[in-house]
């Protein structure tokens, strides 16, 4: 009984001391964003003329000046944070002319000399405002800790830094190769990081899609994936075969995406291909373009042996408003007794049902009439679904 009174007493110690430090740590935050906020109050309030010179004059020829009177090293942190944020919210000859006002500041030479630094903490400091201020000397110095820096998510703000100093696409492929040593996934933050810097990222973009290594495929695919671009399907169309499974999922979304019109060859190719994936995709590609073209294709689609692709052509047939509900129905009367007839004919019923309750729009209102009245015609069935005029 003593021996279990003294194990309490010491967990309420050990709590109660736990207590403390949490309370403390709780403090010490609260303290730092009091005196943070205070020092953007006063940043504020003592450089509020000199910032509205700024804003007033940037869009001026001659050179932006420094402020008429000295800055404490807290001050000089709080004009670099205000700085960064201007530099990226402008182009042209305005972030150009705060880039000059930097180097007139002394930060571009502070920051090139912590770079140099033995501290790894004012290294990673040095390195993400070398990159805010696009400061193109320091990219020798940067790859080279990029290249000694272990896999974590630093590297890749060493990286970014590396992409806005570049001063060509060499920077950049460097910066590249030395990401890739670390043999990880990450073409999606790659790309973004690859498009900080400038150069020529389709063509940058355009080489890597044909190289030999996957990886620098895969960059390549996640860099034009958002492109719009006829050009970009006639390069990405080569890689519809490529045996990297991941690849040619990319390729195939990339190339659906950029086309707006594709050759019924290539059509027929797709939804016949062996990958329940890319079948899915194809039909889904069809359905938002809404191409009468293809409505033997997308009928075709209503055989396919996954339930997820045939209830998705069905669901493009109706997109094709009365001419595709016409092939819908037909198909599905044709396979009527085959189990894939009334598993199409639910697909038409579900639809109309859920249509009957949106009849106070005009545009559903229609299209309900049009799927009702192909389906009675097709089935000739006396049913308790009514067109509403």
């Amino acid at each position: 009984m003593f021996t279990n009174l003294n194990l309490a007493i010491y967990f309420l110690y050990i709590l109660a001391l736990v207590n403390v430090v949490l309370i403390a740590a709780i403090y010490i935050i609260k303290m730092r964003n009091i005196k943070k906020q205070k020092i953007i109050d006063y940043f504020q309030q003592r450089f509020q003329d000199y910032l509205t010179y700024l804003h007033v004059n940037l869009e001026g020829k001659e050179r932006l000046h420094v402020p008429p009177f000295k800055m404490n090293r807290v001050e000089q942190v709080a004009l670099q944070e205000r700085l960064n944020e201007m530099i990226d919210s402008f182009t042209g000859g305005a972030s150009q002319k705060l880039l000059d006002l930097c180097e007139d500041l002394g930060f571009v030479h502070y920051h090139l000399d912590r770079l140099q630094s033995r501290s790894y903490r004012n290294k990673v400091d040095a390195a993400y405002h070398l990159g805010c201020m696009r400061v193109k000397e320091a990219v020798p110095a940067l790859l080279q800790f990029l290249e000694t820096h272990k896999y974590n998510s630093t590297l890749f703000v060493i990286a970014r830094s590396i992409s806005r100093c570049a001063r060509d696409e060499l920077d950049v492929r460097a910066m590249v190769s030395i990401l890739m040593m670390h043999k990880k996934e990450f073409s999606d933050l790659l790309a973004d990081i690859i498009k900080e810097a400038t150069v020529d990222h389709a063509a940058l973009f355009g080489e890597y899609l044909q190289a030999n290594d996957p990886a620098l495929v895969r960059l390549g695919l996640a860099g034009v994936k958002e492109y719009h671009d006829p050009k970009v399907s006639s390069v990405v169309y080569g890689l519809l075969d490529a045996q990297d499974t991941e690849i040619q999922r990319l390729a195939v979304r990339i190339y659906l995406k950029s086309a707006h019109f594709l050759p019924r060859n290539v059509v027929n190719k797709l939804i016949r291909h062996e990958r329940v994936e890319i079948r899915l995709l194809t039909i889904q590609a069809l359905t938002e373009w809404k191409h009468h073209t293809y409505l033997n294709e997308m009928k075709e689609a209503l055989m396919d042996p996954d339930r997820r692709v045939m209830y998705a052509s069905a669901v493009g047939l109706m997109e094709l408003g009365q001419e595709g509900v016409v092939v819908l129905c037909g198909s599905a009367l044709e396979m009527k007794g085959a189990g894939r007839g009334e598993a199409i004919q639910g697909i038409i019923e579900d639809e109309i049902k859920n249509l009957s309750t949106k009849l106070h729009d005009v545009e559903h209102l229609a299209r309900y009439n049009a799927i009702l009245y192909t389906y009675e015609k097709t089935f000739d069935e006396n049913k308790r679904i009514y067109r509403i005029v």
